[in-house]
């Protein structure tokens, strides 16, 4: 007879494949990294992962999934908490400020998780997932905040809120990248110009 097992231990084990698979992927890189890297560090079966996984590719969305989850929760928390539309945007840029990715906590997610897209753009399934995310989260956060602000008259009317939500992002992934690529990089320095340059185009005044 096969035993049953609960829900909460079935999540508990997802959860110590999904941590052992982000030291691993962090350490080695994504496309290093092997399932029989994840097995060792998770000290499970590599049939005991695949009961939870089909892929690599699957347990790296998870923990992007498992990522933007927290963040949203995290974001829509501190934004409803903001009165002002400038005040949210200005939330998430020190959010981001406060995660320079020159921090050696830092470094290994960043480097995985760009190293990730560029592995999905030969993937079209992969491409697809990850722009609808991209969409569904991101751009439609920074969407609604734009439209509050030209609704209260803080922010220009004539804007389009999707195309200036495109351009923020375009601003905090640029300014990631270039920290994670780069030596001696000032991220820091160069967010807060582009959150200037961004704020006065955005402004309505």
């Amino acid at each position: 007879m096969t035993p049953i097992v609960s829900e909460e231990y079935k999540q508990k084990k997802r959860q110590e494949i999904l941590q052992s698979a982000h030291v691993c992927f962090a350490e080695k890189g994504f496309e290093a990294s092997t399932v029989d890297d994840i097995v060792a560090r998770s000290k499970l079966s590599k049939g005991a992962i695949y009961n939870y996984f089909k892929s690599k590719d699957e347990i790296y969305l998870a923990l992007m999934e498992g990522q933007t989850n927290d963040s949203g929760s995290k974001f829509a928390k501190a934004i409803a908490e903001r009165e002002t539309s400038l005040e949210k945007l200005n939330y998430l840029i020190e959010a981001y400020l406060d995660n320079d990715p020159n921090d050696e906590e830092n470094i290994g997610h960043a480097i995985v998780h760009y190293e990730f897209r560029l592995y999905s753009t030969r993937n079209p399934k992969l491409k697809d997932m990850l722009t609808k995310r991209y969409r569904d989260f991101f751009v439609s956060l920074l969407t609604g905040i734009i439209k509050e602000g030209q609704a209260a008259g803080e922010f220009n009317k004539e804007l389009d809120p999707e195309t200036y939500a495109d351009i923020f992002w375009a601003i905090v992934n640029g300014a990631t990248l270039q920290a994670t690529i780069l030596e001696d990089y000032h991220y820091k320095h160069i967010l807060r110009e582009m959150q200037s340059i961004f704020l006065e185009k955005l402004s309505s005044k």
